[in-house]
């Protein structure tokens, strides 16, 4: 399969003022960019769309708009909240997904769903006594998800590269409460699980035990990425090819990514390895 992602829009109303969090640019365009991530997808023949949450820049106005948007696509669409989503309460997300009503919008949940192989699942965050935890509480129960690959779907990292960002000057920002409790049962998973993170807004893909972790850029951010996963899980072995586009060829301010804009993976014999780039 073929995945659109989009990371962090941040919409807000018409005429508001939207800061971004590594080079403190003032944008007043969120929902055109997110307008331009859809519309990239669609051009790139993508089969389902990933929302990774902060859909929303807080806003309740701008929520239900963002879910509407990437409904109006056709696509099969999931998507988790993110900490700007929850607006007050943890279901905000929910209920415009409930709202809008289309059988083609669903959120991640951490059972999942297999399709075409792969078994997508996913949590949305709520607040926990100083930060986010998973709405599901903390441990993922792995067991039941079978012998299918996973794609996770997260706002919040599961492996956290707070070193790796911090160690070029930008600010990192903060990870799940209980990150420990919920990434363990995947570090010690036999199978393999691809990571979508999003939340700190830089393009970086890591690697701890069975498990492929790809942190997705912000869209928010300059120069407004949206990120391209194809997935093609075979007997004993996954070939991941990522891409990530930016809708502005060139800028004067960019957050650079810590990964290429173009990589490949391949998990086959146990272990993930990188297959050069494209």
């Amino acid at each position: 399969m073929k995945f659109g992602i989009i990371a962090d829009a941040h919409i807000g109303p018409p005429g508001s003022r939207v800061w971004s969090f590594h080079s403190w640019y003032e944008n007043a365009d969120t929902i055109v960019a997110y307008r331009l991530a859809l519309r990239r997808c669609m051009q790139e023949n993508v089969d389902a769309l990933v929302l990774l949450g902060d859909i929303s820049h807080s806003y309740h106005e701008t929520l239900e708009p963002g879910v509407r948007l990437a409904a109006e696509t056709g696509l099969p669409v999931w998507a988790v909240s993110g900490n700007h989503d929850l607006i007050g309460r943890a279901e905000a997300l929910d209920e415009a997904v409930q709202r809008v009503g289309a059988d083609n919008v669903r959120l991640a949940t951490p059972e999942g769903e297999v399709v075409e192989g792969l078994r997508i699942v996913g949590f949305s965050i709520t607040n926990g006594d100083w930060g986010y935890i998973p709405r599901s509480g903390g441990t993922l129960h792995t067991s039941e998800w079978g012998d299918e690959p996973v794609l996770l779907i997260s706002h919040y990292p599961i492996i956290s590269f707070a070193e790796e960002v911090s160690g070029t000057g930008l600010m990192y920002g903060d990870d799940l409460e209980n990150l420990e409790e919920v990434a363990q049962p995947l570090l010690e998973r036999s199978k393999p699980i691809v990571v979508l993170s999003g939340h700190i807004h830089i393009r970086y893909a890591c690697v701890v035990q069975k498990v492929l972790q790809i942190s997705c850029p912000g869209l928010v951010e300059p120069p407004f990425e949206v990120t391209l996963l194809d997935i093609e899980p075979e007997e004993g072995r996954i070939a991941v090819r990522l891409e990530s586009v930016p809708l502005i060829s060139s800028f004067p301010i960019n957050v650079s990514g810590l990964s290429p804009l173009r990589q490949k993976w391949v998990f086959e014999a146990g272990t993930w390895r990188k297959d050069g780039y494209e």
